[in-house]
């Protein structure tokens, strides 16, 4: 998540800097497109008694879409502005970069057009689920039900290097736009 802050912090500013648009709007724009993608996991919680387990990685069967939520999202908010399409298309698909390399059990890439899932995380026993069906099956041998806790809310070099990451991003900036 910190990551994809950061991230997003970037793709606002880079845009902002070829285009010559405001820095910060662009900026928080980049911020909410790349966590924009994970509002499903409300949506997935509210379902799940807000309990938080191995197969919360379903939650991205709403809006972990790349080709609807990151191209056809994008192309809609080029009509009315596209710059800032161009900043969703960005940050949406580095997010779903991002969670295609550590995050879950994949997302659908190519939906709907077909509906596998695909992940290069390191630690998934393969990179490609035909179904949601084989892919919970694979989640159930191989998830972590405690996963947010581990991840997030103890001290591990994860969490320490995207924290590290974005604390270096905002120094970056605030010092850019300072001088």
């Amino acid at each position: 998540m910190y990551i994809d802050i950061a991230v997003g912090l970037l793709i606002g500013w880079g845009v902002s800097l070829l285009t010559g648009e405001s820095h910060f709007h662009l900026m928080l724009f980049g911020v909410l497109a790349t966590l924009a993608p994970d509002f499903d996991f409300l949506i997935w919680l509210g379902r799940n008694k807000w309990r938080v387990n191995q197969y919360a990685h379903e939650h991205r069967d709403l809006l972990h879409l790349p080709l609807i939520f990151g191209v056809g999202g994008g192309i809609l908010i080029a009509l009315w502005n596209p710059v800032y399409g161009l900043v969703w298309f960005l940050g949406t698909m580095a997010h779903f970069v991002h969670d295609t390399l550590d995050g879950g059990w994949g997302i659908q890439w190519l939906h709907p057009f077909y509906r596998g899932y695909f992940t290069l995380a390191s630690y998934s026993p393969q990179h490609h689920f035909r179904n949601k069906d084989e892919q919970r099956a694979i989640a159930s041998v191989h998830g972590n039900p405690h996963w947010l806790e581990d991840q997030y809310l103890k001290p591990n070099l994860k969490l320490f290097a995207e924290l590290a990451t974005l604390g270096l991003v905002l120094l970056v900036l605030v010092w850019w736009l300072l001088v």
